[in-house]
């Protein structure tokens, strides 16, 4: 299990810890940052908080400078494990933090 929070973006401010997403794999967290970014304004995507219940969200904001701040754990949100964003023909670059 990772765990994430969204940076970057249009309109997105610094997030919360309120805001950690559960993601089951980084295959899964890459999947859902380039499918954000594709349909932006015109569907919901599925966001499972951690701290809250989960919602279908709009995410217009998703813009080609967003990333992915990836944790191992919930309980230290100090220093990501990981950071995931958008590669220049659209596929995800992953690095270690």
């Amino acid at each position: 299990m990772w765990f994430g929070l969204w940076y970057g973006g249009n309109g997105y401010s610094t997030p919360e810890p309120s805001d950690l997403e559960e993601f089951p794999s980084l295959a899964d967290a890459g999947a859902k940052l380039i499918a954000r970014h594709r349909d932006g304004y015109w569907r919901r995507s599925r966001f499972a908080f951690v701290d809250r219940d989960p919602a279908d969200v709009l995410t217009p904001c998703v813009g080609d400078d967003c990333e992915i701040w990836i944790y191992r754990s919930r309980e230290s949100l100090d220093y990501p494990d990981r950071r995931l964003w958008l590669g220049p023909r659209g596929g995800i670059r992953s690095e270690s933090c």
